[in-house]
């Protein structure tokens, strides 16, 4: 039976064109009971301040993109 997950890290935040961003060292959703563990991640997630709705990305260029388009969509 898989063990309960870790909580995230919670890492310093950082800022971007006045932008929180909030850095999380996620270990996964699950932990097996035998053999590795699953790789943890770092995520970085930004709140849009128009309808305080949290985004996460998984590279830091992503979020970054992200707040100087105002958080519309990428259009890819």
């Amino acid at each position: 039976m898989a063990l309960p997950p870790l909580a995230p890290d919670v890492l310093p935040s950082m800022e971007h064109n006045g932008v929180t961003i909030t850095v999380l060292n996620h270990h996964g959703f699950s932990r097996p009971d035998r053999g590795p563990a699953p790789a943890s991640r770092i995520i970085y997630g930004a709140t849009d301040a128009a309808n305080n709705e949290r985004h996460w990305r998984s590279s830091l260029h992503e979020i970054e993109q992200l707040i100087n388009r105002n958080f519309a969509a990428s259009g890819i």
